[in-house]
């Protein structure tokens, strides 16, 4: 939202289409309603319609009023006087001052009486406002007049290929008794915000470092940070587990909020330990008189009733009570929750709850009230995700991006999109035969089935994706939005729309990047067919977004080397590199290289006895907890099965195929209860990022083999994607991803200053140049010949002060 002073007054400019939103929107919560047509049909409606105006008629006509509204600051009965600019572009007009008339354009898959009462009123709303602005200018021009407007909503049935217009009269009393109330509730409502946010700038700019100081390479980061966001440029940093990354970048961006440099901070992660520490950080800055508000998102599957199977749902029209007046209700709510300040998870349930409202879309609507907001990837970069609240007015906004090194591979998936013929069966049997949309589904079916008997291999990649899918997904994604009154649906057909969704909206992004992979195979009775539109490379549309911001801070633990991820990362050209030195003694850590077992896949079999013997002697050189990392469960399986055989008085415990949370935090709580746990994890996996070990809890990890991607369609393609672009495919598409899953292992052994712990390397790959060239600087790295020198080095280093 714009912010323009002048004087000692204020003038809050808005969009027409933001203050209907905010004020006019009554109602339920329509649960299909990201379902709509897309933009480009949209766009082809409003051309079609707009070439037929009559002579008298402009298109894209802009408009705008200006109103002096009197509203009251918060906590204060004193009136402030503001001026609302509101702004908007009209569709439609005829402007003759005798007989004015504007036309809104709205495209739809039903007829418009099928439509939400909700969406129809709100478009009504935004044409009122339009009439109003209209009607003003006439009567600043002809003071006397008081000619009503025509006003029309015109709807462009895109299915039946009609339109359809509703017609009303509304003379300038009735336009501006109706402009005027909601004007003051948006401005009481601004006048609140702006309120906190001048707080925000106060505390933020006296606001001191929350500790007493700062950590080796600390301040480098935190300085980096503060200037990019001044000076709006972007840094990508690579900061060792120590330095405390999560301060060092949201303590100079809040500094940068004080400044006036930038108005709101987005933290980007990939695991929820991610959005906890960093709303650990922002309530350490509160503690320490910062007044800020701030919200994080959780996942839809895990906080909305009807995801995570706890919605209570109507049993005559299957709606839930949770979506029920829930714009009526949502006033009250959200201002309950804008004077909370930092608006934890728990806030957002109990507010939901006692206002019987939807937590995830509660959510939601206080985006584009909050000044900082942590949240996954998707929100930003996901093309069908992704928020408008999080991607406008980004020219003040600035990107903390944690974990960085998991987003190339995140971008991947979420520019693909596939279709699984299971689960569209499973979709297809709990919708009835006769209806529509099952006969489409069923149409669909058989397209997949026709396209696979034509591909000769069970694997099989195409440039161009199958245009009579394409067709038959579109006569899906039509008749669901069209007849959602008879829509049976079940949670199988819920997923099965978001994945035609998906793949509908892919298929328009579909370039010389990506693949269509089409994969038939079967198990017994079990068959099926996939087909996916695979993204090889997302750099393009990461770059198109990280340029929308003024400024952004990529960073984690394993960024190396700088030049992959700069370019996999889609990064501005003005971007920075810089990597900090791990603020731990060397000496903490025992690195050791076993150079002589090959554990790749053709000498995996005789690997397994020299792998045994290194993790027993590894356990033995000091009693502990210890984990063993692998590149496969088949590989984990084998190894583990021979060494329980030979050492059956050694415990361990293993990690399951399609690990539960329950199961997760069983298998996390060994190792604070206990000290001599010996884990079987999968290298990349759950086990291995984005968990602190302190202290005692990990003394040791063996990673076994060098984290390649094991060989499959994808993974050549992705490579031979990189080899196009001049580049080395194996080392980009494998080498470098695979070598940060062995860093990130590492990192799990020392996590404070007090830590001491051993890292083994098991394969003889390590000893290459490749390598030696990209091991961290703080790692003594030291090899050993056979088990007998490792059990020795081992026992030296646990000897040591």
């Amino acid at each position: 939202m714009d912010r323009v002073t002048s004087g000692s007054s204020k003038t809050i400019k808005c969009s027409v289409k933001k203050f209907v939103d905010f004020t006019c929107r009554r109602g339920n919560l329509e649960s299909f309603g990201t379902a709509g047509p897309t933009a480009a049909e949209g766009q082809k409606a409003h051309k079609v319609l707009q070439d037929k105006k009559t002579n008298e008629e402009e298109a894209e006509v802009r408009v705008e009023c200006k109103l002096l509204v009197n509203a009251k600051q918060n906590n204060s009965e004193q009136e402030h006087t503001k001026q609302l600019h509101l702004s908007g572009r009209i569709d439609l007009l005829d402007a003759n001052p005798e007989a004015p008339c504007a036309s809104e354009i709205k495209s739809c898959y039903a007829p418009p009486h099928r439509l939400p009462e909700s969406t129809v009123s709100l478009h009504w709303a935004q044409l009122k406002v339009y009439g109003y602005c209209v009607l003003n200018k006439i009567r600043t021009e002809q003071a006397t007049s008081k000619v009503p407007i025509t006003l029309r909503l015109v709807w462009f049935n895109l299915i039946a290929n009609e339109v359809i217009t509703d017609e009303q009269k509304y003379t300038f009393e009735e336009l501006e008794t109706f402009v005027t109330e909601a004007a003051f509730h948006y401005v009481e409502w601004i006048a609140l915000i702006d309120e906190q946010f001048s707080q925000t700038v106060a505390t933020a700019t006296t606001l001191e470092f929350p500790h007493q100081n700062f950590r080796s390479g600390q301040r480098d980061m935190a300085a980096a940070a503060y200037l990019c966001a001044r000076d709006g440029f972007h840094v990508m940093c690579e900061a060792p587990t120590g330095i405390g990354k999560t301060v060092s970048a949201l303590f100079p961006a809040v500094k940068a909020i004080g400044n006036g440099s930038i108005d709101r901070i987005i933290y980007l992660t990939a695991k929820n330990s991610g959005k906890q520490a960093a709303g650990s950080c922002l309530s350490q800055l509160q503690d320490h008189g910062l007044q800020i508000s701030a919200i994080t998102i959780t996942s839809k599957n895990t906080t909305c009733h009807c995801s995570n199977g706890t919605c209570e749902r109507n049993p005559d029209d299957g709606s839930c009570p949770l979506t029920i007046g829930f714009f009526d209700k949502l006033p009250a709510a959200r201002k309950q929750l804008i004077r909370s300040g930092i608006i934890t998870p728990e806030t957002i349930d109990n507010a939901a709850h006692e206002h019987a409202l939807c937590p995830f879309e509660l959510t939601l609507q206080m985006l584009p009230w909050v000044q900082v907001v942590i949240c996954d990837f998707n929100y930003v970069f996901d093309p069908l995700v992704r928020l408008s609240n999080l991607t406008e007015n980004t020219n003040r906004q600035m990107l903390l991006v944690d974990e960085a090194h998991n987003l190339t591979d995140r971008a991947r998936s979420m520019y693909s999109a596939e279709l699984s013929r299971v689960e569209l069966k499973r979709a297809a049997a709990d919708l009835p035969k006769n209806t529509l949309q099952g006969k489409n589904l069923q149409g669909l079916i058989r397209a997949i089935d026709r396209w696979a008997k034509d591909c000769p291999q069970q694997e099989n990649a195409h440039i161009e994706y199958p245009k009579t899918i394409s067709r038959a997904i579109k006569r899906c994604v039509q008749t669901m939005v069209n007849d959602t009154e008879n829509l049976v649906l079940t949670e199988a057909v819920a997923e099965a729309g978001k994945a035609l969704f998906r793949y509908a909206v892919i298929e328009e992004l579909y370039g010389n990047h990506h693949r269509c992979v089409t994969v038939t195979y079967s198990r017994g009775k079990f068959k099926n067919t996939t087909v996916t539109l695979q993204c090889l490379n997302a750099t393009e549309q990461l770059k198109k977004s990280y340029k929308q911001y003024r400024c952004s801070v990529t960073f984690s633990a394993t960024l190396r080397p700088r030049h992959f991820y700069h370019e996999s990362l889609g990064l501005p050209d003005n971007t920075t590199a810089m990597s900090l030195v791990s603020p731990f003694d060397p000496s903490q850590q025992c690195t050791v290289v076993c150079d002589w077992v090959d554990t790749r896949y053709r000498a995996r079999e005789q690997s397994v006895s020299p792998i045994v013997s290194i993790i027993e002697q590894v356990y033995r050189s000091r009693r502990g907890n210890y984990q063993v990392f692998f590149p496969s469960y088949v590989f984990m399986e084998s190894v583990c099965d021979a060494f329980q055989r030979q050492y059956p008085d050694i415990p361990v415990i293993v990690q399951q195929r399609g690990t539960t949370e329950r199961q997760r935090k069983e298998f996390l709580d060994h190792f604070t209860a206990r000290d001599a746990t010996l884990a079987f994890s999968i290298l990349g996996g759950i086990f291995g990022e984005g968990v602190d070990y302190l202290g005692e809890q990990l003394v040791g990890s063996i990673i076994i083999g060098t984290g390649l991607s094991s060989i499959s369609l994808t993974q050549k393609l992705i490579e031979e994607d990189y080899q196009s672009q001049g580049l080395n495919g194996f080392d980009y598409a494998s080498r470098y991803p695979g070598f940060t899953r062995v860093l990130q292992t590492a990192g799990r052994v020392i996590r404070s200053e007090n830590d001491k712990g051993v890292v083994v390397l098991v394969d003889q790959r390590f000893q290459q140049p490749f390598y030696k060239e990209h091991y961290p600087a703080h790692w003594n790295l030291e090899y050993c010949q056979n088990t007998e020198a490792l059990a020795q080095r081992l026992h030296g280093f646990w000897r040591s002060p």
